[in-house]
């Protein structure tokens, strides 16, 4: 695989990762000594806490009060404690933090008793959760330049605070601050974001007057903790947003790039004092592989639309698509119910409630519509919602909620129940469908519009006299605007020459949501007939090897949801790639690889396992990225004393002297990469730890002027095992890069079409495991 690659170094990216070079129980006692010294102590219990509300119950308001209730019992329970060294503190001002280990639940908490150090006997096992409590105390006295609220375990960094419609709530939006503590010591800095909802105090129902949850002050008004929102619905919190000012820190400082920046030099000052000794970490790649994309997916001969928008597709809109879909291969488009909408979709703003719900009625019954597995289906959905997309559920109300948690609910959207119901696990047979979400149906937009459309048009200087003269033969003299000339003339215009003509003088280019739509249907084309016919191939980059047979396991088992898991038997021969067979029983999965990992003191396999195996050898290699182990890219080194300085430009500019360079790997590798747009093709990959394997994948188009969520690093890390049991050894990183399997995994790069806004990436070989899981 090396032979493939080009050494060379790139620039530094600072990371939200540190190394400890002491010893657990060298940080226990100087995270002692440190509290000691500013008359502070460690003190704990072990948690008895019951109650009639359930912490694994699928009803949401069940689970949220479940929380709230028991922080509020901590709460007493520490307060209780306190006072027997004379201390009554608001609750509000209580720090501490809830440990499991060894089949117990403690509490940490601060306290005045600075001689107490039975604590530091547990820390080894507790080490996580106890340093996060004395950098919460660290930080709390810092001067952060952003509000917290510091009454949670984890400290909540304030971005957003507004009144409902009513003005009888508060909504608040933030980040949640913890710090991941491995085996390895390494610590990981994480930001989650978090959304809740406030109550003044005259609408707070409480039994007792003093049992008031966390405050808030907004607008010189006292709110109170209510519950827990969904933060998976739309909000402003940008991993990254460029300004229209370069000099603009506030809006700068909003941002999860700065937060990282700002927290994790924090940390490192606070080991600092602490006198824990560390490792600044960075990441670098030194080798990069350019071209590894699939681009040679066969695009399907046949495709039928199912129209689930609430507006019916006119017949300009479906003769558009059959010319469009016409010129990527499609020979055959056909309509279901005639373009028709199968449902019809009405926001309901419902009194008291914080966001709209939708009134759906099924205007051809959902349970009706059956598919054919000799076809590809495209699902245009409707768009309920910016982050859920088109899932929802079905309240006892009869409205519909708009939610991406919605697993164990029985009364879920039309394009949910239709993966249920035409899953491959459960019946053994495979439909090809691909949904998209469409919040208005329109063929052609200007790309800075950011409107949904199927093309978008690039030229900002098109001469509207010139374009109706190009397209007068198909708009009959009207006089239209720029986006209904064009659609007009793309909707009529079924020479393939003169359409393709036509957009490459105007500029008009597919959207990159409708590319990876149809590069996804193709891929799922070809699992669909691989799995009816084992000779049905799929042409790949040839490798340095003439044959490998090998299996992709994935494993998906969330909490208080159903495992699921499937193994599939892959055959790659003279530059081809066939599926042989696949395996969806998990008790055989389990048997036949012993290593799949199971939770301490249970039958439940862990969530989100991905193995690449080769049985021949009795090797596996783990491809992964995890919260705890893997490291976000955030930015280059300096930021934060540029800013200190005034010499920090917030801009996108990677050339020149005026550009900050804030993204290393992200927009360039290094200076020498030329032209720059090539790192858009490229895999940065770092070979220089000895027992795994670090890649990060950019994005494949230019950075925008927001980005959503951070950049991701990928590890690899391979194992030998035995059929017998279920002790394993570690491989090195050098027979990982020489390895068959890995060089067709970064061969066969997908993009993920399901995550268009993440910065993330699939190869062919994790997404057909994923398809026949998730589609």
């Amino acid at each position: 695989m090396k032979d493939k690659m080009t050494k060379a170094l790139s620039d530094k990216s600072r990371i939200n990762q540190l190394q400890i070079l002491d010893t657990p129980e060298e940080v226990a006692e100087k995270l002692y000594q440190y509290l000691f010294d500013l008359g502070k102590g460690i003190e704990y219990f072990s948690l008895q806490y019951q109650s009639p509300e359930d912490e694994s119950s699928e009803d949401d308001d069940s689970r949220s009060n479940f929380y709230k209730e028991r922080h509020k019992f901590i709460k007493r329970q520490i307060q209780e404690r306190l006072s027997a060294h004379g201390q009554k503190p608001n609750k509000f001002d209580i720090q501490y933090f809830l440990s499991y280990a060894d089949k117990q639940k403690y509490v940490f908490f601060l306290s005045p008793n600075k001689n107490h150090s039975g604590w530091k006997q547990l820390f080894n096992n507790n080490r996580e959760r106890i340093l996060n409590l004395v950098f919460k105390f660290y930080i709390i006295s810092q001067d952060l330049c952003i509000d917290t609220l510091n009454g949670f375990e984890e400290l909540l960094l304030l971005h957003s605070k507004n009144l409902t419609k009513s003005k009888d709530a508060l909504l608040v939006w933030g980040q949640s601050l913890l710090i991941k503590y491995n085996y390895h010591n390494v610590l990981t800095l994480n930001l989650s974001r978090k959304s809740q909802r406030f109550l003044p105090k005259d609408k707070y129902n409480t039994i007792d007057s003093e049992d008031l949850e966390e405050l808030l002050v907004y607008q010189k008004k006292k709110y109170y903790f209510e519950r827990k929102r969904d933060a998976r619905r739309q909000n402003s919190i940008y991993f990254m947003q460029f300004p229209q000012d370069s000099k603009d820190y506030d809006k700068f400082k909003k941002t999860q790039l700065y937060h990282y920046q700002n927290l994790m030099t924090k940390l490192e000052g606070f080991l600092t004092d602490c006198g824990i000794v560390f490792k600044p970490l960075h990441f670098q790649t030194d080798y990069y592989l350019e071209n590894s994309f699939i681009k040679n997916v066969e695009s399907v001969e046949s495709l039928e639309i199912i129209n689930n928008t609430g507006v019916d597709l006119t017949e300009y809109n479906q003769q558009f698509l059959k010319i469009f879909l016409k010129q990527h291969g499609v020979s055959l488009l056909t309509f279901y119910n005639f373009g028709k909408t199968i449902s019809t979709y009405t926001e309901v703003e419902v009194e008291g409630e914080d966001e709209p719900c939708w009134r759906i009625t099924e205007v051809v019954p959902w349970s009706n519509i059956q598919l054919d597995k000799g076809k590809n289906y495209l699902v245009f959905n409707k768009l309920l919602e910016e982050e859920a997309g088109s899932m929802a559920y079905q309240r006892n109300d009869g409205l519909w909620y708009p939610s991406a948690k919605i697993n164990n609910r029985d009364n879920v959207d039309f394009y949910s129940q239709l993966k249920r119901r035409f899953n491959y696990l459960e019946t053994g047979e495979f439909f090809s469908t691909q949904g998209i979400n469409v919040p208005e149906f329109r063929a052609v937009r200007d790309v800075n519009s950011k409107a949904w459309s199927v093309l978008n048009y690039t030229d900002k200087k098109i001469n509207l006299d010139i374009l109706r003269l190009d397209t007068q033969a198909f708009t009959k003299g009207e006089f239209l605007d720029v986006d209904d000339s064009i659609s007009f003339y793309l909707s009529r215009q079924e020479d393939s020459k003169q359409w393709e003509d036509f957009c490459n003088k105007y500029k008009i280019k597919i959207s990159p949501e409708f590319q990876k739509v149809l590069i996804e249907l193709g891929i799922k084309n070809w699992i669909r007939q691989s799995l009816v016919n084992p000779s049905f191939s799929l042409s790949i980059t040839p490798q340095s090897f003439t044959e490998k047979e090998f299996f992709t396991i994935y494993v998906r088992s969330p909490k208080n949801e159903e495992t699921k898991a499937v193994a599939i038997e892959f055959l790659y021969k003279d530059g081809c790639i066939y599926i042989k067979n696949v395996i969806r029983d998990i008790q055989e999965i389990k048997r036949r690889f012993r290593f799949v990992r199971q939770k301490n003191n249970s039958e439940k396999l862990i969530d989100d396992q991905q193995y690449f195996v080769d049985e021949s050898e009795q090797l596996y290699i783990s491809c992964y990225i995890n919260d705890s182990y893997t490291p976000i890219l955030i930015g280059r080194n300096g930021i934060i004393e540029d800013i200190e300085n005034n010499e920090l430009e917030v801009n996108r500019q990677i050339e020149g002297e005026n550009s900050p360079r804030l993204l290393p790997l992200v927009s360039y590798y290094n200076v020498d990469i030329k032209p720059i747009n090539r790192i858009q093709n490229m895999i940065c990959l770092d070979l220089q730890n000895e027992t795994f394997l670090q890649y990060y994948i950019p994005p494949a188009k230019s950075i925008g002027r927001t980005i959503k969520r951070g950049f991701r690093v990928y590890h690899l890390i391979g194992k030998t095992y035995s059929k017998n049991s279920i002790t394993t050894s570690e491989i090195t990183t050098s027979e990982i890069i020489e390895h068959p399997i890995t060089s067709l995994h970064l061969t066969t790069l997908t993009q993920n079409v399901l995550k268009i806004s993440d910065n993330s990436q699939s190869s062919l070989l994790q997404k057909v495991a994923k398809v026949l899981i998730e589609n």
